[in-house]
């Protein structure tokens, strides 16, 4: 028995209509996670408003008393606030730069100017108010021996809350960030201050 071959019709018209679907569900996959994207940013930079508004009011309040004494309690739990929040805005900002893969320089410098200026009133808090805070600034680069160290100061500062890390990129362009490692003469990376001493 002879067995004869049939001639398969290809149709354009389909393979056509499936490239167009193909690239529109591609095309709706990207800008869903740009809407995604850009929804975390907004998130973040509201927070990051709100926290700017807050520490505004408690740098007025410090400056307005040369010698704050009995007002050291009102101050420290605004200021363990602000700083509590400052880290969930931290955290948040380093998921959507390793993770997401979403940098924004601009928000990232305002991040660095509002976590200084959080040191700073902790500095003031912890000589007036004589706070048993432990302030430890963290200036780290890409490398594993900075992860490493970044992860151990978060293990610290999950164990002891007097214990207050605040972290820079060393490699960053910031003025703030300039400023800090002129002051405390940061050549390499990772590099701790603890209480103002280079460990």
């Amino acid at each position: 028995m002879e067995h004869t071959k049939v001639k398969r019709k290809i149709s354009m018209n389909l393979y056509i209509t499936a490239l167009v679907l193909t690239v529109l569900v591609f095309s709706l996959g990207i800008y869903i996670g740009m809407v995604i994207d850009e929804s975390a940013k907004d998130k973040v930079e509201s927070e990051l408003l709100a926290l700017e508004q807050d520490l505004y009011l408690s740098r007025i309040l410090l400056l307005m008393e040369e010698e704050i004494g009995e007002f050291c309690p009102i101050y420290s739990e605004k200021l363990e606030a602000v700083n509590a929040e400052r880290e969930l805005i931290g955290d948040r900002l380093e998921y959507l730069e390793s993770v997401r893969g979403l940098y924004d320089e601009t928000l990232k410098e305002r991040y660095y100017y509002l976590e200084f200026e959080n040191y700073l009133l902790m500095k003031k808090m912890k000589k007036d108010c004589d706070e048993d805070y432990v302030l430890v600034l963290f200036f780290y680069d890409e490398s594993e021996e900075s992860r490493v160290q970044g992860d151990e100061l978060n293990t610290l500062r999950a164990s002891d809350s007097n214990v207050k890390v605040f972290s820079f990129d060393g490699t960053s362009d910031s003025a703030v960030v300039k400023v800090l490692k002129d002051q405390y003469s940061v050549k390499s990376y990772p590099t701790v201050v603890m209480d103002g001493e280079l460990q």
